[in-house]
């Protein structure tokens, strides 16, 4: 498996899959036989050397799409270039969403599986607080990067601030935007309203996924993405842009309030909506646990992952 790292679910993997060996990309391929060769993203970096694993090794290559950023632009030209070569050399190719395969579809790329990433543990990300006991608290959870678009819910604070007396909107995560998010928060006159908590421990982040009466994913392309099925596993309603999995597993005004163009205004409007109402949060809460409880519940999630591609390797032997 050639990746930047390990998958969050390699060890439950290995129980399915036997001995599985990692590389970051950064080594030559090596001269031994392996039976699958699986590259977690189509780039110059992990793409091109699982590639040429493959053809060392007379491999089958799987190359995964975690995310939509083959069509956004956030993936360098040399990256996009590549990996456009890598998902048509490749045996089979995982998209984890309907979204990203009809995508690569487009591009000519063929013999698509679609295999959700999204794997959550339900004895740890659950709800202990009620929403009639949460305060008017907005929470996001995030690598603070341009595409996880954190400048619209910032802009949308002023109007809930205006709205809701005593709102706090927390920021988990950390990364190379905070300090700008900082300053945007500062122009806006709500820099005492958005508190940066940097990233925390586990049992920290599901006290946050249980104290907010609202999550917000303003993202610009996700395969998941996971915090919001964690928040839902934790009965937090949430607010989202239509990326990843989310339109494609929740119905909009039913479990989500899904944003449809990017506008401080309709994020706040959703929020808003939630914040004052907490009979309907605890309503919404409820049913998107129910779906992660069915769908992707981590043994589920992982059994269904791991036996697709064994199935793989046992059609091509």
């Amino acid at each position: 498996m050639v990746g930047r790292r390990p998958s969050v679910a390699l060890d439950d993997l290995r129980r399915y899959w036997g001995e599985v060996e990692l590389s970051n990309g950064l080594h030559l391929p090596r001269p031994r036989r392996y039976d699958l060769v699986i590259a977690q993203e189509p780039t110059l970096r992990v793409g091109l050397p699982a590639l040429m694993q493959a053809k060392l090794s007379g491999a089958t290559m799987i190359c995964e799409v975690h995310s939509n950023y083959l069509e956004t632009g956030f993936l360098p030209p040399k990256d996009r270039m590549a990996a456009r070569l890598i998902l048509k050399q490749a045996n089979f190719v995982r998209a984890v969403s309907r979204q990203i395969a009809s995508s690569l579809g487009k591009m000519g790329v063929r013999n698509v599986l679609v295999i959700p990433s999204v794997y959550i543990k339900l004895n740890i990300f659950k709800p202990f607080i009620p929403h009639t006991s949460r305060r008017l608290t907005v929470l996001t959870v995030a690598r603070l990067v341009p595409q996880k678009g954190l400048e619209l819910l910032i802009e949308a604070v002023p109007l809930l601030a205006r709205d809701f007396r005593g709102v706090e909107v927390r920021i988990v995560g950390d990364g190379p935007e905070k300090e700008r998010l900082k300053r945007l928060a500062d122009r806006l006159g709500v820099g005492s309203v958005v508190r940066f908590y940097g990233w925390v421990g586990l049992d920290e982040l599901v006290r946050h996924y249980n104290e907010a009466a609202v999550f917000v994913c303003t993202s610009h392309h996700e395969g998941g993405p996971r915090t919001v099925f964690e928040a839902a596993a934790c009965q937090t309603p949430f607010v989202s842009t239509a990326v990843g999995l989310v339109p494609e597993v929740f119905t909009h005004g039913r479990e989500v309030f899904i944003v449809r163009k990017r506008d401080p205004a309709e994020v706040a409007e959703h929020v808003s909506a939630l914040l004052s109402d907490a009979g309907l949060r605890e309503e919404m809460g409820r049913r998107g646990r129910e779906i992660v409880a069915r769908e992707f519940e981590w043994e589920k999630a992982v059994r269904r992952y791991a036996e697709a591609y064994i199935k793989i390797y046992s059609s091509r032997r």
